[in-house]
């Protein structure tokens, strides 16, 4: 069997095109950590997401792409996914099979085994939101002293409807200004519903090193994200002392099972995530242009395209 097995289109879905995505965002990582958090988070999602959009590329055979380039790319899928000619006595040629096999039918069944434990996750903070019994206040849920409620919970929970849920302690407190708009700019962003998206994609991808870095900066990016806004609307005095205030929520909420839905805590140590936070506070907050803004976020949707459509 030949070496041209590493361009059949199901070994571009599941290696080379999660690997360019990945690779290219830790090349890229010194020049993304100096740009604003909203970018950072941006760019983020889109190489989180990218393996996914390419296996979601449909099968366009008439492409004048797939003889234009050296690899059957994925918009050639099912011209020649598989290897053809062999011959059973041959032990490598057979085991040859098996993996082009394997490499048809593993990203998918990730793809789903991954989907699937999102959705319960999602389920189960559902669930738990529910038996807390929030009253609602305006676009605010409050939370009761309750032995299954955190004293100092907040947290923005729910995909398509996102709603910030805090403790009674949290929302009598002096820094509950600082922690609603930091909750609201998580909400309005949909944060709980791309980390959900990032994590269940570059879960699916197991097998690639690297990608659990990329679920850390999503997470981080938006929490940097969120802390700007509310730096923006009460100062960065304001927001410290909030941060200050959450410390030690940090680590008494890492056993509850009341996480926004998507997000994990294991994608970043807290303490780190938290010097990071702290250290985006002393700095001057990071100032682009519109048209940086939207050449970044321009370039980032070609080189989606382009990954997505030829790996």
């Amino acid at each position: 069997m030949s070496t041209s097995w590493l361009g059949y289109p199901q070994v571009m879905l599941a290696a080379w095109c999660p690997l360019a995505a990945v690779g290219l965002w830790h090349l890229l990582r010194r020049v993304t950590v100096r740009l604003p958090p909203r970018e950072r988070f941006v760019l983020a999602v889109a190489a989180a997401l990218t393996p996914l959009l390419a296996v979601a590329v449909p099968y366009l055979p008439h492409s004048p792409l797939r003889d234009a380039l050296p690899w059957r790319a994925p918009i050639a899928w099912g011209i020649s996914n598989g290897v053809t000619g062999v011959d059973p006595a041959r032990v490598f040629s057979a085991v040859g099979t098996q993996l082009m096999f394997a490499a048809s039918v593993l990203p998918l069944a990730s793809l789903a085994v991954s989907f699937a434990a999102g959705a319960i996750r999602v389920v189960r903070t559902a669930r738990a939101v529910t038996m807390l019994a929030p009253r609602q206040c305006g676009d605010i849920w409050i939370v009761g002293d309750t032995a299954q409620a955190p004293q100092s919970l907040a947290s923005t929970v729910g995909l398509m409807q996102p709603r910030v849920i805090l403790s009674a302690a949290v929302a009598e407190s002096a820094e509950a200004a600082a922690i609603i708009h930091h909750e609201r700019a998580h909400a309005r962003a949909r944060h709980p519903l791309w980390i959900f998206l990032a994590t269940c994609t570059l879960r699916s991808w197991w097998w690639i090193p690297g990608r659990t870095a990329i679920l850390g900066e999503v997470r981080l990016a938006a929490e940097l994200w969120a802390d700007q806004e509310a730096r923006e609307a009460e100062g960065s005095a304001a927001v410290a002392k909030a941060l200050c205030a959450q410390i030690d929520a940090k680590a008494r909420a890492a056993g509850h099972d009341l996480a926004p839905a998507g997000a994990s805590t294991g994608f970043i140590d807290p303490g780190v995530e938290l010097t990071h936070r702290a250290r985006a506070l002393a700095a001057s907050a990071p100032v682009m242009s519109t048209w940086q803004v939207w050449s970044i976020r321009a370039a980032a949707a070609v080189a989606v395209a382009v990954v997505a459509l030829l790996l």
